[in-house]
């Protein structure tokens, strides 16, 4: 018998829109494992076959086929379980397995079913194996998984962890929640998501005491009490944590839901009523800006307008876009998930906007005065702020602000050497170069010299790179946002 699954059974599967429930087919439940096997794979780059994830489950392979293709029935709702979590299914795909067979759905009121939540939604960042979300289970005193009959039994009577617990809690550190900017930069003033921490206090009957604490990214300490010689112990991973591994999974755990909860937040414009910013997104310069229609919230709608080379296109949707202008593929990713490539609606003039609503049925005409609204409204913010980024009144990076020294900027792009820069010998800082321009070679071969007031331009301009300025430059002879706005603009009174 081979348990790997075939493409051939893939495609044989019947195609569902699974944004709903598809129909409890004999094979519906075979077809969901062996997608959710290759959605496994292909994410993770793993080779895991139906024989591997029978092995993590403790069942032997002819059962687990049998299981699989229903020749045998899967009576527990933990076995359900166990087997979405070794696909690495979130919940929201544990529960259409369970709808196979009848059973009821993970729910958040089930305190034992809110921890096996937070696991299987965190599968693909932490993966935990059968026997350490056995462990997480019992750390908050629920039964372990039940997955058959004749699985070695356990001994639920071993601790986790040879302590009792104090308390837990999670925080983020104040000066990483930025409410306003600094800086007085569009570049920072919807600030990165900053440090979060979960806490959790242990003691052995008042002897010793300990504070675990780990935040997303895995950087994991240990506070010991009453300290002796050092202050705390820190983990380069999670192997070294010994005894407290399963904790550290936890706090990890908790500390990536709390982040998720800040970066939602931070992903839509409705808790900010409006946004608008401007940065150089695929080697142009946009300004952009979005609100949502508050006049009839039911119809869940954002408006986004993105202004570039002189040309105005409103975006109609139904999520926030903003910070998917705001940020570059690869920081929304890690912050907020997988990218959607949703199609929207999309005007570039008003009269875009009534020929199209014009076609509409006659109960949804209505919407196009929204529409314009929206379109005149966006065209004057952005407008508006082209005007104060050309005056020098806002700032795309504020130099001045970042930096108390304009120096600063060579070291920022790596560039000191080719600028042969001279320092005080006492504070260390940046007091003069050597020569005023300099030629680097870009990743194509070409070359491009640049100069210190090209590198302080291109600061402002908000790139990160001298790749990157290099090919801007290019592209466009000039780094001056004054003189890369003062093209094409169009005022709301005559479109």
């Amino acid at each position: 018998m081979n348990s790997e699954p075939k493409e051939t059974h893939l495609a044989s599967c019947k195609e569902h829109d699974y944004s709903g429930r598809p129909e409890k087919t004999k094979d519906a439940f075979s077809c969901y494992f062996t997608r959710m096997l290759k959605k496994r794979n292909d994410a993770t780059g793993q080779v895991v076959t139906k024989k591997d994830i029978a092995n993590m489950l403790g069942i032997t392979p002819e059962l687990f086929r049998k299981y699989i293709n229903l020749e045998k029935l899967i009576k527990k709702r933990d076995c359900i379980i166990a087997i979405c979590a070794m696909l690495q299914a979130d919940t929201y795909d544990t529960n259409e397995a369970l709808y196979y067979f009848d059973m009821n759905e993970l729910e958040e009121y089930d305190k034992r079913d809110y921890v096996l939540m937070e696991i299987l939604d965190n599968q693909f960042s932490h993966f935990l194996s059968i026997d350490e979300i056995n462990n997480r289970l019992r750390s908050e005193y629920f039964a372990e998984l039940d997955i058959i009959d004749h699985r070695r039994k356990r001994d639920k009577s071993k601790a986790t962890y040879p302590y009792t617990l104090v308390k837990k809690r999670v925080e983020y550190r104040t000066d990483d929640l930025v409410f306003g900017d600094p800086y007085d930069s569009l570049d920072t003033v919807y600030y990165r998501l900053g440090s979060v921490y979960a806490y959790m206090w242990l003691d052995d009957n008042g002897h010793r005491g300990f504070k675990l604490c780990a935040n997303p990214k895995g950087d994991f300490s240990c506070t010991d009490y009453p300290m002796k010689g050092k202050w705390y112990h820190t983990y380069n991973s999670l192997e070294e944590t010994g005894i407290f591994r399963n904790c550290f999974l936890e706090l990890q755990q908790l500390a990536l839901i709390e982040h998720r909860k800040k970066a939602k937040y931070l992903n839509d414009t409705r808790n900010y009523h409006e946004r608008i910013s401007a940065k150089v997104i695929s080697n142009e310069l946009h300004v952009f800006y979005e609100t949502y229609n508050y006049s009839v919230p039911e119809l869940g709608e954002y408006y986004l307008m993105d202004y570039v080379n002189g040309k105005y296109t409103l975006y109609v949707s139904h999520q926030s876009e903003f910070m998917r202008f705001y940020l570059s593929t690869e920081e929304y990713s890690e912050l907020f998930g997988e990218v959607s490539d949703k199609t929207e609606e999309t005007y570039e003039s008003i009269e875009q906007i009534e020929k199209v609503t014009a076609e509409c049925k006659p109960e949804r005409k209505w919407i196009a005065r929204f529409r314009v609204r929206a379109f005149h409204n966006a065209q004057e913010k952005i407008n508006t702020l082209i005007d104060e980024l050309k005056l020098g009144k806002a700032h795309i990076r504020n130099l001045e602000m970042i930096c108390e020294n304009s120096y600063e900027v060579l070291t920022y792009y790596k560039a000191t050497d080719s600028f042969q820069c001279s320092y005080d010998t006492e504070s260390g800082d940046i007091v003069g170069v050597g020569v005023d321009k300099a030629v680097f070679t870009l990743s194509d071969d070409s070359q491009v010299e640049l100069s210190t007031a090209d590198l302080f331009a291109a600061f402002r301009l908000g790139l990160n790179s001298i790749e990157e300025i290099g090919a801007f430059l290019l592209e466009h002879k000039t780094l001056e946002i004054s003189d890369l706005l003062c093209v094409g603009l169009v005022s709301p009174e005559t479109n």
